[in-house]
């Protein structure tokens, strides 16, 4: 089964599109760019501290076509199955943007890693 083949959800990206602020602080000013294909999951990442507690940690991932439009610092918003449920309501920020492994030289998708709550 092609990683292509499991992108079986939608996703609404949104960018920042906003210049400075005020006084020089960056503006927030969200505007649509497109729909993705995509698979969003999540990977438990177990933290112990020096009290020899553990914490288990779901951060959110996202699987993207090669040719999808999506930067760092972009939203994903309104992820959605196939028949148009809602999954994740959003927003889940991109914060990093990395080629997965595969065969050859070209990668089969990106892998996002997301910020934000499931």
């Amino acid at each position: 089964m092609s990683a292509r083949s499991r992108m079986t959800m939608r996703a609404t990206v949104e960018r920042n599109t906003a210049g400075d602020g005020k006084w020089g602080t960056p503006g927030v000013e969200f505007t649509q760019v497109g729909e993705i294909d995509c698979r969003v999951f999540s990977k438990s990442v177990k933290d112990v501290d020096d009290s020899g507690k553990s914490a288990v940690v779901r951060v959110p991932f996202a699987h993207v076509p090669v040719a999808a439009d999506v930067q760092q610092g972009d939203q994903l918003v309104s992820i959605k199955d196939r028949l148009g449920f809602v999954q994740f309501a959003g927003p889940l920020g991109v914060e990093t943007k990395a080629p997965a492994p595969g065969p050859g030289s070209r990668p089969p998708y990106f892998e996002l890693m997301l910020e934000g709550h499931l």
